[in-house]
């Protein structure tokens, strides 16, 4: 049996690499798509974009792993039973419970290797994503300046420049709004000027050159004021606008570890009516650090009958697959979160009873599956498929 547990795990390494790289691809397109107009035009240095996104793909990696697992699974024995080698095997006497051993102990040690990764890496990912993020939202955008257009992204001023020399910062033919004195209306415009943005202040200098200021009271219509300068200058505070780190010291259920979480737990039971919602967000996460892990072996036993029935299709059948049940699991896993929290079932029950329902299932496709007895008809989903493609 040694041999052919070789045999079966080196077929289940590649699909499982492949689909996990899959997965993660498109988790991370989809999330760079949602981020990027919200990233894009505040001049954040490309590594602090990159930093970002790696700093994201821990959790990424902590769905992508048990969705890998399932479809490695449906993968593997859906090519041995395409092939005849699970009749083979058969006929040499070895059972399909047999033969599901060595993907139960490679699940299993993605298993234990996903409970540490979501105790050790994971809470200090999220942390540090939730502060950089914190960091880019509170950054402004860079400031766009082009000909003819109007900019208002400088705080209680609106700027036009007929001409602008990008490389230089230098500007002529130039009309400035100063809102900066609600009862004044100020209009200022010059010949030349130079825009200079101070890091250390935090604030644009606008260096102007022959040019005239007109402002009006508001308060009384009768109120003008003109006045010519050869060289004026304009401070305009510009708060946010060079990216600096923050630090935070509080940490919300996602970034803590379980032992973390539980010693929070102890000290809310002290008073448990007040502290009820909060404890309850702490248990489901508790929980759901082992049993997202655990659905690898569930997976497992779902994914091997899927495999053995759908052997035809092929690997876009098994994707196809594996992303519905994997669907439905996290469909209860999520209305089980919300139940939770509204204290309708005990937060352990929430997280456990998916992998308890899809085992159950998994336990019974195997059953069937080992007695021959068709539990769905897979014909009229293969021929999707097969028109999809």
């Amino acid at each position: 049996m040694r041999i052919i547990y070789r045999y079966l795990i080196l077929e289940f390494i590649p699909p499982f690499f492949y689909a996990f790289c899959l997965i993660v691809m498109i988790i991370l397109l989809n999330l760079i798509v949602q981020m990027l107009s919200r990233i894009a035009g505040k001049g954040l240095d490309p590594q602090i974009i990159l930093e970002f996104f790696m700093l994201n793909l821990a959790w990424i990696v902590a769905l992508a792993i048990p969705m890998a697992v399932l479809v490695a699974s449906v993968t593997a024995f859906g090519r041995l039973s395409a092939e005849n080698e699970i009749t083979a095997l058969k006929a040499a006497g070895a059972s399909l419970w047999q033969l599901i051993i060595p993907y139960l102990v490679l699940a299993g040690l993605l298993c234990w290797g996903l409970i540490e990764f979501n105790n050790r890496v994971l809470p200090d990912f999220n942390h540090r994503s939730r502060v950089l993020s914190g960091d880019i939202h509170r950054k402004r955008p860079t400031l766009a300046l082009e000909e003819g257009i109007f900019v208002f992204d400088l705080p209680k001023y609106v700027l036009w420049a007929g001409q602008i020399d990008q490389k230089e910062s230098k500007m002529s033919d130039l009309v400035i709004y100063d809102e900066s004195i609600p009862r004044y209306n100020t209009i200022v415009s010059a010949r030349n000027g130079d825009l200079i943005f101070k890091r250390d202040e935090e604030a644009f200098h606008l260096v102007l050159f022959d040019g005239e200021i007109h402002r009006m009271d508001v308060q009384d219509p009768g109120y003008y004021q003109r006045t010519r300068f050869k060289r004026s200058l304009i401070r305009i505070p510009a708060p946010n606008m060079v990216f600096e780190r923050q630090d935070s010291e509080s940490r919300s259920d996602r970034e803590l570890s379980a032992p973390a979480m539980m010693a929070q737990v102890k000290d809310l039971r002290k008073d448990p009516i007040k502290n009820r919602r909060r404890i309850n967000s702490y248990l489901v996460e508790v929980h759901k650090k082992y049993s997202i892990p655990f659905a690898c072996l569930v997976f497992v036993l779902i994914g091997v009958p899927l495999g053995v029935r759908a052997h035809r299709g092929g690997l876009g059948v098994a994707a196809g697959l594996s992303v519905a049940f994997f669907l439905i699991y996290w469909a209860f896993l999520i209305g089980g979160e919300d139940l939770a929290d509204r204290n309708i079932v005990t937060p352990a029950v929430a997280m456990w009873a998916p992998n308890v329902l899809m085992g159950v299932v998994g336990i019974i496709l195997i059953r069937r599956t080992i007695r021959e007895i068709r539990f769905f008809d897979f014909s009229g989903i293969l021929r999707i498929f097969r028109r999809a493609r």
